[in-house]
């Protein structure tokens, strides 16, 4: 089997022709499902890297390599990189900014989408292993649930995948830095809406009113007490409410009859995401009911919370610890952010890790303006990507 040293001296040689693609990717962004221009350029670099097979669809512009072993076996590893932008305005500076009105690639997606490519090249031009590889491009992370509609249109039925990896890049870590750890490590993100209904009137004549205002402050102020008093004190919870919409703003003497209630749970565990849930319904009813009104709180369940399976992430740090010592280990604290790489993990074994980006030029949180990829980072990604295949390929196969 490779070496961590050749996969890397191998892909270090490559970093100039890496780094383009990325450029070419980030100036050119995409959001959305539907990515046609990221699409064809990834199929144009993977088919001249004489990758054995690229299938198309699963309801999305998603791409998926495949490429065999020389040595004959049943067993699939499968590598993922999302490939979506964010409807934002780029403000990096970069000579290769995003030439895209309010497009750009805040969330490092193109990054991922070089490490997969990376790891391609190698892959493709190095066969002695025994199994397949299939590296996964996937659409729509942002928002619009790529992972689950790939699941849904038969990823894994069409391809016999034993385990799943993906990466995301980490600012918070220093670039050579690998976070990784077992158990949840990204929570559900669940949305809802609570509409309250009262009775409209003058502002001067409130007792003859039911005030929707009043009623939609006051669920706000009681669901707060949600985390504090239903959720075991060792367990994580968020409730956020982040838009209140009533009346008009020309309107200062009338108490509007219907006001809007928006906001975003986040959770680990199922029990508490179950939990959350019901008391912010029963809040919402119980609160509206006290002052006459009635609320009605619908609530949907965008993503699962993100599980690192123990042997696969056990698995990862040990490689880690193998090729960047302890030193470049380094452990992968829960976030309450999301990832739809979580629809993947419940129907099979894997994990996430991150990978540090961070130096001095490159200080920028995801999501932010400011925020480009570090392309110091992508041979470190890449090389990984091809160690967990490889490593994994032969535990599955023994």
């Amino acid at each position: 089997m490779y070496s961590a040293q050749e996969i890397q001296q191998f892909l270090s040689e490559k970093s100039a022709q890496l780094n383009a693609c990325r450029h070419h990717l980030h100036q050119h962004p995409e959001i959305g499902l539907q990515l046609p221009e990221t699409s064809a350029f990834i199929e144009k670099e993977l088919r001249s890297y004489g990758v054995d097979e690229i299938h198309k669809g699963f309801g999305s512009s998603a791409l998926v390599a495949v490429i065999h072993g020389k040595k004959k076996s049943d067993k699939w590893i499968g590598l993922r990189a999302d490939m979506d932008a964010l409807p934002l305005l780029e403000q990096s500076g970069v000579q290769y900014a995003s030439v895209n009105e309010k497009r750009a690639h805040s969330c490092g997606h193109d990054g991922h989408m070089t490490v997969a490519l990376g790891a391609c090249r190698f892959l493709a031009s190095h066969r002695d292993f025994e199994g397949t590889v299939a590296v996964i491009f996937q659409p729509g992370e942002e928002g619009y649930a790529g992972a689950r509609l790939m699941v849904e249109n038969g990823l894994f039925e069409k391809f016999p995948i034993a385990e799943i990896y993906a990466t995301h890049c980490e600012p918070t870590l220093e670039v050579g830095q690998i976070g990784i750890d077992p158990g949840y490590i990204m929570a559900a993100a669940d949305i809802f809406t609570i509409d309250v209904t009262g009775r409209g009137g003058h502002g001067a004549k409130p007792q003859v009113a039911v005030d929707s205002v009043l009623v939609a402050s006051q669920i706000v102020v009681s669901a707060q007490s949600i985390v504090s008093r239903n959720v075991n004190p060792l367990q994580g919870a968020v409730v956020s409410f982040g838009a209140i919409l009533a009346g008009d703003e020309n309107g200062s003497s009338v108490l509007p009859q219907t006001a809007k209630l928006i906001g975003t749970c986040r959770s680990f565990e199922p029990d508490v995401q179950d939990r959350v849930q019901q008391r912010l319904g029963e809040i919402a009813e119980g609160v509206a009911s006290a002052y006459g009104a009635r609320a009605q709180c619908h609530y949907t369940r965008l993503y699962p919370a993100l599980l690192n399976h123990e042997q696969q992430a056990l698995a990862v740090k040990e490689i880690v610890r193998n090729w960047l010592g302890e030193e470049g280990l380094k452990p992968a604290p829960q976030q309450m952010t999301a990832e739809d790489f979580a629809f993947m993990t419940q129907v099979c074994p894997g994990c996430l890790f991150r990978l540090g980006i961070r130096d001095p030029k490159h200080t920028a949180s995801l999501h932010e303006c400011e925020f480009d990829f570090n392309d110091e980072a992508t041979v470190y990604g890449s090389t990984l990507m091809v160690l967990i295949a490889l490593n994994r390929l032969k535990a599955v196969n023994a």
